[in-house]
């Protein structure tokens, strides 16, 4: 196994064709038994359609009289696509701030409208509209009439327009005014909602999410929209497991109603698809008499056979179509997406912990801001991003993210179960249990969001709080759990924090424990059962899983290599900053962390040292949220990433660490100063390895051999004085080699490279896909010079607005035509609009060649407001 010299992250070669995808996302179609009986399933025809409703609206960023008439004139707007927010050009422009966030963001009022037609063959039909989410709230009008408010901020939003649309030659006007101030009140009680905050859930306002129009016909399977339409959906789930055997048992129960103006007997059946398309099992259900304007929920079953169980190694998804029928003629047709897996979550000393088709699984990765924003485009970009970053996740063996604060939206929730990932899904609040109306808002949104979120596989803890809860409120949150999602295998909990008293009382209810910052000394000396701190127990240990929620809260900036390179050598600590590291020291401090969990795993037999049965290290991607380098950096900058997605060096460390299979990374680079003016670089070498000893070469002679890591994973090589040339570490089991990394040194700055990165299909011209286009400065033989920190100066041609990227340690660094490299790279984003065309783009600086790179914006039909395109998400492996 072996890392080149100049180390180009995976990411610059990841997404044009979706390589570099994690080798555990491993590759092949399911086998089955009986594969030669398996056909290719054909879903029978029904009135239900899902129309794309993202592209082509008008837009303007401020209130507008009359706004949400049939008549009134938006020629002058304009045009954008949903996912959309407004405050992408003015995030991460100032320095940021621990008790507010961003400070610089635009917070008021906002218009969308869109003009639309619906064939009038639709005539008769079920129309709902949904919307996976906007920021805060919204007043939603269609032809002047107001059809719904969204308030929460959080979930999915569905309004039924059966009775206020037009069809035929007739046009619709959709208005949406939109209010993302942080102390908009709902609007019957005056309630703010706890979680409307910019320090913990970063204000990005807008319809940032997707927005679908539903059609089905009068006696139709409900959408899982309970917030707006009070409706479930269809839920699947699976029992009565035979692992060895590939067995399992799968129901689907689908809430169904009847608006045909007539009583009906309604049959419903069911059918399981595997990824290649082939039906491999039948459900069997039962048919139900139903009054004009009933909803009931009806049941199908069947067993599963030759099953391929959804697991962190193998997220395996299978397609449920639940297909109604009324007097043998099928009226509706819906496809469910899932995986079916069995989850188990045990306490105990040595036997506790996660397990999964009765294997335990060490949770280990990431807490993340819901919002999951990039520099420059905020929280709306393209799914294919999404999958982009749980495909960084997965390539660095994370296996589980806990969102933070507020549900996740969708499509990352969609994203991570493709990858394997292991979620907490929260429901809605700050950093404090709450009473009167606002914990009624947080039980509301928990509830919609287990409806909305059941079938996803990946989804394991629900959070009912950021921090501990009174007993009855967590009685509460379990009964919901109980009532919503009874079967999912699912369990709901909430983080610790420091007061005993509370997190005691509710170890008795809740059914895992969160923590925070949880490994301790005083955690280690705990004495007796009972006796408890930040949250953790032996009581507790014994009772369920305990997993760290958000450890290593530190910051650290990309850009600062380690005290010895160009141009910064080290950071310099500003008055108001809270630390004081490089990315070298920033990687050492959350190995130390990781390490101290790892050695007290729950998996671990010595009850002494058996604790924990997860770890997240806080924010994946540096964010917009609260952060505690005041004085210098425009994001918190805890990341492992930063916010446009490029590698610190703790994220390797964490590649390392995480791995199962044999790693080793050189934290830094070998391009120091030299010259008759440049002072004598000597330094210790680190290499983070999972090997039993590591021995590093210069220049091809060895330096030594080190069987002595600190920290689990360092390997330390103290007083290496800098030599032009190669600098190899080779990691050795029981002598063999197993695993080498080379570092080259650089030569002077000779040229600018230019990457693009689009989704698999090329990119779209519909107004919310991106190509992002890596800008890396090279010596003459094409090696990123890693010490450069210079100004680039770019130029766009064609139909594409520049969202440029960011420097985090400079203010209004974003949607510029210029921007510095850090540590020899950066990345650039370009938009599309709605027209089709070739997009240039062309990077120079003074003395160094220039470059150039053109993609071409493919065109994406629009008919009368309906968007005809294709939502791209990352192909994994087959």
């Amino acid at each position: 196994m072996s890392n080149t010299s100049s180390r180009r992250e995976f990411l610059t070669t990841a997404a044009i064709a979706a390589v570099g995808l994690p080798a555990i996302l491993r590759s092949g179609l399911p086998v089955f038994a009986a594969t030669e009986q398996a056909q290719t399933y054909n879903p029978p025809s029904s009135p239900r359609e899902k129309l794309d409703f993202n592209l082509d609206w008008r837009f303007l960023r401020e209130d507008a009289v009359g706004a949400e008439t049939l008549q009134f004139d938006d020629a002058q707007w304009a045009t954008v696509s949903t996912p959309h927010t407004f405050n992408d050009v003015d995030s991460f422009r100032t320095i940021i701030s621990h008790s507010g966030g961003d400070r610089g963001t635009y917070k008021g009022l906002s218009w969308y409208r869109k003009h639309f037609k619906l064939p009038a063959s639709l005539a008769g039909s079920r129309i709902f509209l949904e919307f996976e989410g906007m920021r805060q709230a919204g007043d939603i009008f269609l032809n002047g009439k107001s059809v719904g408010l969204d308030e929460n901020g959080i979930t999915a939003y569905g309004v039924d327009i059966s009775d206020a649309v037009k069809f035929g030659a007739q046009e619709n006007v959709l208005a949406v005014k939109v209010d993302n101030r942080t102390n908009y009140p709902e609007r019957a009680t005056g309630t703010t909602f706890q979680w409307n905050a910019n320090d913990f859930n970063p204000d990005f306002g807008g319809i940032h999410r997707h927005v679908w129009l539903h059609v089905t016909g009068k006696i139709y399977q409900t959408l899982p929209l309970y917030y707006g339409l009070e409706t479930t959906g269809v839920y699947v789930y699976s029992g009565n497991f035979d692992i060895a055997k590939k067995l399992a048992d799968v129901t689907v129960e689908s809430q169904v109603k009847n608006a045909s103006g007539d009583r009906a007997t309604v049959e419903l059946s069911a059918v399981v698809v595997d990824a290649s398309g082939r039906l491999i099992a039948q459900l069997e259900g039962n048919s139900v008499d139903m009054v004009e304007g009933e909803k009931t929920v009806i049941t199908a079953s069947g067993g599963l056979k030759n099953a391929r169980f959804w697991s962190v190694e193998d997220p395996y998804l299978y397609d449920v179509y639940t297909v109604l029928k009324v007097d043998g003629k099928v009226v509706d047709v819906e496809r469910s997406t899932t995986g079916f897996r069995k989850a188990e979550f045990k306490g105990g000393a040595g036997t506790g912990g996660v397990y999964l088709n009765g294997k335990f699984v060490y949770l280990k990765g990431f807490a993340q801001r819901s919002s999951d924003e990039w520099a420059g485009l905020g929280q709306a970009y393209p799914d294919w991003m999404h999958d982009f970053t749980a495909n960084m996740i997965r390539a660095c063996h994370g296996n589980y993210i806990r969102w933070m604060h507020v549900s996740p939206q969708k499509v990352d929730a969609d994203a991570m179960a493709r990858y394997g990932v292991i979620q907490v899904c929260p429901a809605g609040d700050k950093e404090a249990d709450t009473q009167g109306r606002r914990w009624e808002q947080r039980l509301e949104v928990m509830r919609a969001s287990m409806i909305y979120f059941r079938n996803n596989p990946s989804i394991l803890f629900w959070e009912a709080g950021n921090t501990v809860v009174t007993a009855e409120h967590m009685q509460q949150m379990v009964a919901l759990r109980k009532q919503w999602d009874p079967e999912g295998e699912r369990v709901i909990g909430a983080r610790g924090n420091s007061d005993d008293a509370a997190n005691s009382a509710i170890s008795p209810i809740a059914e895992y424990f969160g923590v925070m910052l949880g490994q301790d000394p005083k955690t280690d000396q705990l004495e007796g059962k009972s006796a408890i701190f930040r949250g953790y127990s032996a009581d507790r240990r014994d009772r369920g899983p305990i997993i760290e929620t958000e450890d290593f809260r530190d910051e650290g900036a990309r850009r600062f290599w380690d005290n010895d390179s160009p141009p910064y050598f080290g950071f310099k600590k500003g008055p108001e900053d809270t630390y004081e590291y490089t990315s070298e020291s920033f990687a050492l401090a959350g190995i130390k962390r990781y390490w101290a969990y790892w050695q007290n795993r729950i998996s671990n037999t010595d009850p002494a040292h058996s604790k924990w049965s997860g770890y997240a290290s806080i924010y994946f991607s540096d964010s917009n949220a609260d952060g505690r380098q005041d004085s210098s950096e425009v994001a918190r900058v805890s990341g492992k990433v930063d916010a446009v997605r490029l590698p610190k060096e703790i994220y390797y460390a964490h590649r390392v660490m995480q791995s199962e299979s044999q790693d080793l990374h050189i934290l830094g680079h070998w391009s120091y100063p030299v010259g008759a003016q440049a002072k004598k670089t000597v330094k210790t070498i680190y290499v983070v390895a999972n090997v039993e000893s590591v021995e590093l070469f210069l220049n091809g002679k060895s330096i030594g051999t080190n069987n002595k890591p600190d920290d689990g994973y360092v390997f330390a090589f103290p007083a290496v004085e800098f030599a032009p040339g190669s600098l190899k570490a080779i990691g050795r089991i029981r002598g063999k080699a197993v695993v080498n990394q080379e570092l080259l040194t650089a030569g002077s700055p000779a040229a600018i490279r230019l990457t693009p990165i689009v989704g698999p299909q090329g990119l779209q011209a519909d107004g919310q896909d991106v190509v992002l286009v890596d800008v890396e400065v090279v010596d003459a033989q094409g090696r990123r010079v890693p010490t450069d920190d210079a100004r680039v100066d770019f130029t766009l041609t064609g139909p594409g607005i520049w969202r440029g990227g960011y420097n985090s340690g400079k203010t209004d660094s974003t949607n510029n035509l210029y921007l510095n490299t850090e540590c020899g790279i950066n990345r650039i984003a370009v938009r599309t609009t709605l027209s089709p065309g070739t997009l240039t783009v062309t990077a120079k600086r003074d003395g160094l060649k220039p470059a150039q790179v053109q993609i071409v914006a493919k065109p994406v039909e629009v008919v009368d407001g309906i968007g005809h395109g294709q939502i791209q998400r990352l192909t994994l492996p087959s």
